[in-house]
């Protein structure tokens, strides 16, 4: 039987690599982005390979947006067994230079709505047993003011992982998170998209530690 998975922030780095990775192992793809081209092209570099994989759009930053999209791929791929968070409000910015609203905003993105999405899904997640991964950075851990949003994002979105890993295991759901202390680019020999996407289907497989440092 077809293992179904959600990727939100899908993209041609990190959630391609989660993508290929996890078709491989027989998983279905459901891809949630903004821009509909790419998610085509995605999707196509996906079937050529074999993988089944779909797509909806939506906004990260607006949970309606969002709902409305993990609606779509419920539709069209049927019950989910796994998501994968992969959004963030990744920009170069001071703190000082921030704007309260910004924080906010930022907030939503990197943290809110990978809570909202996992609320969403959390009926399919629990008769599946399923899994939560959670895109996390070195940020979480090191904290610096020149990417000032970025640093409180991943730090929250850590401490999300620990506290719904806890809460959910009583359901049968496993979340855990990578915290990726590198760049992420595909001529790496260490944090290339494969590579990185192992450490997350180590965690998905395991269900044991919640987080990886790589």
């Amino acid at each position: 039987m077809t293992k179904n998975v959600i990727i939100i922030g899908a993209g041609p780095g990190l959630s391609t690599g989660l993508a290929e990775k996890f078709g491989k192992e027989g998983f279905a793809i459901g891809l949630i982005s903004r821009n509909a081209d790419k998610l085509k092209l995605q999707v196509q570099g996906l079937e050529q390979q074999g993988v089944k994989a779909y797509f909806a759009t939506a906004d990260a930053y607006d949970k309606d947006s969002l709902s409305n999209a993990i609606a779509s791929l419920q539709t069209q791929m049927g019950t989910i067994h796994t998501l994968i968070y992969n959004a963030a409000a990744l920009k170069m910015k001071q703190l000082m230079e921030e704007t309260t609203d910004e924080l906010v905003d930022d907030f939503k993105i990197s943290v809110a709505n990978a809570f909202h999405s996992v609320k969403i899904l959390h009926h399919d997640l629990k008769e599946n047993k399923g899994v939560v991964l959670l895109t996390g950075g070195s940020f979480a851990i090191n904290p610096s003011p020149q990417f000032g949003s970025l640093s409180l994002g991943k730090a929250s979105l850590r401490s999300l992982a620990f506290q719904m890993n806890e809460v959910l295991k009583s359901d049968d759901i496993y979340v855990g998170t990578v915290t990726i202390n590198g760049y992420i680019h595909h001529g790496s020999e260490t944090h290339s998209p494969r590579i990185l996407a192992d450490k997350f289907w180590e965690l998905h497989q395991n269900r044991a530690e919640i987080e990886i440092q790589y």
